[in-house]
């Protein structure tokens, strides 16, 4: 049974006041490891990877709950800054299908991380046509990459784009409201 209910976007802080950028946790079935690690990812405070490696050291861990598994570690990776090991994770998972979404646009937090605007935005864009679950944290996270470019337009048009596709997020409605008083100035 292929489970890609990727239940609520795993946010994170980015630093301080910066914005958060969605992340995309995929629920795994079966091996409790793997599902601790889901945890983990879900949290928006979860940090441990122990769960993830115990799971990814089973023998009898799925391949779907393996590209799963890799890509929730890869999540708390990004949020324990180690960007290196999570685009690895993202790659792996990727390895094992090419068409995650949720790999790729997790891998686009990680590159927006570093600074590393344009291969976010790549990423970002690419998770958008492999069809991700949840196309409008895609599309929130393309406005932050633009707001980064100080392109405060495309900035915009990215968080209609979000807002078209779900009216109740938050994130995206309250970006608007900050260009919308900037622009004010």
């Amino acid at each position: 049974m292929k489970l890609w209910a990727a239940r609520g976007s795993i946010l994170f802080v980015l630093f301080g006041a910066s914005p958060a950028a969605a992340q995309m946790a995929v629920t795994t079935l079966g091996a409790s490891d793997a599902a601790a690690c889901y945890e983990q990812a879900r949290s928006d405070f979860g940090r441990d990877t122990a769960p993830c490696d115990r799971a990814l050291a089973s023998v009898s861990l799925s391949q779907g709950d393996r590209k799963r598994t890799l890509v929730n570690r890869g999540i708390i990776e990004n949020r324990n800054r180690d960007l290196a090991a999570a685009i690895e994770d993202f790659d792996a998972a990727l390895r094992i299908d090419s068409g995650l979404g949720e790999a790729v646009v997790n891998r686009g937090n990680s590159h927006f991380l570093a600074g590393r605007l344009d291969q976010a935005l790549a990423d970002y864009k690419a998770a958008l046509e492999l069809g991700v679950s949840k196309p409008w944290a895609a599309w929130y996270n393309i406005g932050l990459v633009y707001e980064a470019k100080n392109e405060r337009s495309k900035a915009r048009d990215a968080y209609e784009r979000a807002l078209k596709l779900n009216p109740d997020f938050e994130l995206a409605k309250a970006r608007l409201r900050k260009i919308d008083l900037q622009s004010d100035r």
